[in-house]
């Protein structure tokens, strides 16, 4: 073979066959993050297009799209992403907006969603859906005091407006119950939150005849009594306390004791039907 000539038949084919060995490796590389059926992977400019319209199905594509899926109409969510704008507590980066944060969240928490069914809806990194959900899970702890306040001496207006209510609950400010939410743990301590209602959390909310939410205890085991729990929350200092005003009182169920703030009803009767439950 001589170097020199470039016509020389074994020089060509040298050069030919690094060529062909060059390409055969070039495409692997190209193929590298494909998967064992040699589907291919999409541009990133389809896959953005795709998100832009998965996000406008849920948004705007149908009337109960919104709530179906994240739990709360459209209105609600733009006012919800607006507040944690104007905060600072969220910001739009450069791959992922406010919007897509806030949905990735409600997502997980409206349908108990695993990290890698949310990635594969949202066609994100496990690592992206992660670490947006921490972030938004700390923006909405930061407006918790703007949404959730303790209730004051005031009758509620549901009551004085009801010939039904009123005057018999003129001091009631509001009505205290236990909920299970169910609870993925350690393995170490699921033991302890596991009840009559498989793992849980015991969480303790108070809220006004209207719905509104006035305090929250998470955290108790699913196994603990809702008595426990009341009594663990008058026992917190303020704020994290409940707070009891003299003369004043909270509805509660069976499962409290009728005490100075709370009042229970009588063993057999059918409390929840008088309330619209």
């Amino acid at each position: 073979m001589d170097l020199s000539n470039p016509n020389d038949p074994l020089l060509n084919a040298a050069v030919a066959s690094i060529l062909i060995v060059v390409t055969v490796i070039i495409n692997l590389k190209e193929n590298e993050g494909n998967d064992r059926h040699g589907i291919a992977r999409e541009p990133s400019l389809i896959r953005e297009q795709w998100r832009q319209a998965h996000m406008y199905r849920i948004l705007t594509a149908g009337p109960n799209n919104c709530v179906h899926y994240l739990r709360m109409s459209s209105a609600a969510f733009y006012s919800l992403a607006i507040i944690l704008c104007s905060n600072g507590s969220l910001h739009d980066t450069r791959s992922v907006c406010v919007e897509e944060q806030l949905a990735i969240f409600l997502y997980i928490l409206g349908h108990k969603a695993k990290n890698r069914v949310c990635g594969i809806e949202f066609i994100r990194s496990g690592e992206t859906v992660s670490r947006y959900f921490n972030k938004v899970l700390g923006a909405i702890c930061s407006i918790q005091e703007r949404f959730v306040k303790q209730a004051g001496s005031d009758t509620p207006t549901e009551i004085l407006n009801s010939a039904e209510w009123y005057p018999y609950f003129e001091d009631c400010i509001g009505m205290i119950d236990g909920t299970h939410i169910q609870a993925t743990l350690p393995a170490a301590i699921v033991a302890r939150f596991r009840g009559r209602k498989q793992v849980t959390q015991n969480v303790l909310a108070a809220c006004t005849p209207d719905k509104k939410f006035t305090y929250i205890l998470a955290g108790w085991e699913g196994c603990a009594n809702d008595m426990t729990i009341l009594k663990d929350a008058l026992s917190r200092p303020s704020p994290h306390g409940i707070k009891v005003i003299t003369g004043k009182y909270y509805l509660a169920d069976t499962g409290c004791t009728t005490m100075p703030g709370f009042i229970a009803p009588y063993r057999g009767v059918r409390y929840y039907s008088g309330f619209g439950a």
